[in-house]
């Protein structure tokens, strides 16, 4: 096998290693397991209609009571 060959094979071979880590890292739902953490918009998105609901909450509270 010439060296450019051997050399092209090589980094091919830890191109696909390397894909296969990054792929393994990614947050996907796989089966029988949790999801990963939620991204930062989705937090953001989880906080607000929250802080919402709990909003409407009280005020629904408030009028039941005056």
């Amino acid at each position: 096998m010439t060296k450019s060959r051997a050399f092209n094979r090589f980094h091919r071979f830890t191109a696909k290693i390397r894909r296969r880590h990054l792929k393994a890292w990614l947050p996907e739902n796989r089966e029988g397991e949790p999801l990963a953490e939620a991204r930062g918009a989705d937090l953001r998105k989880r906080g607000w209609h929250s802080d919402q609901l709990h909003e409407l909450e009280t005020m629904d509270s408030g009028f039941q009571m005056g």
